[in-house]
């Protein structure tokens, strides 16, 4: 489950999640960072686009889901 803070976070950077934009090297550092404590994974970024909207679209998921409770 997210928690707030990485909510908070992800509604001030919300175009990361809806719209195809470059971020910097801390930026997607805290995507994963976010990634990895909903899932339990230890994924680490790549040069993969694909993995990253990978990526993306999962914490999309939960933080749509944050936003219903």
């Amino acid at each position: 489950m997210m928690n707030p803070e990485d909510y908070n976070w992800l509604s001030e950077h919300k175009n990361f999640l809806y719209v195809s934009t470059h971020f910097t090297k801390e930026e997607k550092q805290h995507l994963y960072d976010i990634y990895n404590r909903l899932t339990g994974e230890n994924k680490k970024p790549n040069g993969c686009g694909r993995c990253v909207r990978t990526t993306i679209n999962l914490i999309k998921h939960y933080f749509e889901r944050y936003i219903a409770i």
